[in-house]
């Protein structure tokens, strides 16, 4: 089982992820801290602090593998215990108002075994028995619990910049261009400010001194894009171990209970995988493995199978796809364009219950090892039978 050790970061400037590589002249932001972003700002950070690339400790860090840097979600600075959970591409909620309904939330995973009609609001106002009626639509993001179903998000703001002459070091004629950038402020000020937490794995504990030491609480460093222009800097608000997850056996016995309530079959068992980060996969001719997926492809055993819809031969699977873009800041160069399957995407196989020992072994190594290409950049993060599944799966939820 592998080390996990929970970071947490405070901004200190706001702070510029673009989604695109391109230079054009409008930049949206990531709402979050993508792994691969921390993997380079922390190599760098160990350079300017040791300025060695070939000792035995980066290579440990940065090149074996060992460690996998993954995402970091805002989070409320406020109660850092609770861990934000991001929503799955099956969840919706009141199209019109949101999450200003709460109980309008709304996982649709389980709604597959039967037919459903066009799913409404039924949000009725205090002291008013009349129901909103608005329908559900997909909703995207991250709570700051399951419980509230706060929806948290770190406020962005617009900046305007003028492009810099070379030749002249002065501002270039006609040349401003726009860029969103992330703050640590909440969207909603009364949650007061925004961290980003997330974890990194350890394959060996033996990193885990030279981490706390580049990791030391209140060490700044920089991540993203304009950092001449003052932004970008973080500082470790904390690294401590990981705190334990619910486990994989419970989640798996809820998640059935909610599946066979709703209508599966009772020979079978049923479990989700859930991508927490993007997906890299590749068949076994090194084509990227995109909408076509099957069991095989997470090397689940024989006689696994795609759930499909009740009322056709199309395998239950909410995918969608991102190109990745990349630039090697040692080289001045792009690095080469990754496709994956988006974090959110969800799957629902099934088993006979003679595999359930089988497969349960192979889901504890897929979610503690992870899967896919480029893990220790934060990809290949994957949730089974995630409780949002199962918990805010019922109309009465």
């Amino acid at each position: 089982m592998k080390t996990e050790l929970e970071l947490t970061l405070r901004l200190l400037s706001p702070i510029a992820l673009h989604r695109t590589r391109a230079s054009v002249q409008y930049a949206e932001s990531l709402d979050y801290i993508p792994g691969m972003a921390l993997f380079g700002a922390l190599a760098e950070l160990y350079m300017s602090e040791y300025g060695e690339a070939d000792d035995d400790i980066f290579q440990n860090l940065f090149v074996s593998g060992q460690v996998q840097f993954g995402d970091l979600w805002p989070t409320r600075r406020s109660d850092l215990t609770r861990a934000s959970v991001l929503l799955p591409a099956t969840v919706q909620a009141c199209k019109r108002y949101g999450l200003a309904h709460r109980d309008s939330l709304h996982d649709t995973l389980l709604d597959v075994f039967v037919e459903t009609e066009l799913l409404e609001c039924e949000h009725a106002d205090n002291g008013n028995d009349s129901k909103c009626r608005e329908p559900l639509d997909r909703i995207s993001g991250y709570l700051s619990d399951l419980d509230g179903r706060e929806k948290v998000a770190a406020k962005s703001e617009l900046r305007i910049n003028a492009a810099i002459d070379r030749s002249t070091g002065t501002a270039a004629r006609e040349m401003l261009f726009s860029q969103h950038t992330l703050t640590s402020e909440s969207e909603k000020p009364e949650l007061g400010d925004i961290c980003f937490q997330g974890i990194l794995r350890l394959a060996d504990s033996a990193i885990k001194a030279p981490l706390n030491d580049l990791l030391k609480a209140n060490t700044t460093f920089f991540l993203g894009s304009g950092r001449s222009r003052g932004l970008g800097e973080v500082t470790v608000e904390r690294f401590k171990p990981a705190e334990p997850r619910v486990s994989l056996e419970e989640r798996w016995e809820r998640f059935n209970d909610a599946a066979h309530k709703a209508g599966g079959d009772a020979n079978y068992y049923y479990f989700s995988l859930t991508f927490l980060s993007h997906v890299a996969l590749r068949d076994g001719i090194l084509r990227p493995v995109l909408g076509d997926i099957a069991p095989h492809d997470f090397g689940l055993p024989e006689g696994v199978e795609s759930v499909h819809r009740h009322d056709s031969n199309q395998p239950v699977c909410f995918l969608n796809q991102i190109t990745l873009h990349g630039w090697n800041s040692a080289q001045g160069l792009p690095k080469p364009d990754t496709v994956a399957l988006t974090r959110g995407s969800v799957l629902l196989f099934k088993c006979p219950n003679g595999l359930r020992s089988e497969v349960l072994r192979r889901l504890t190594q897929i979610e503690a090892e992870g899967i896919g290409e480029r893990r220790s950049q934060g990809f290949g993060r994957i949730a089974v039978c995630y409780p949002v599944h199962y918990e805010s799966g019922g109309r009465d939820a």
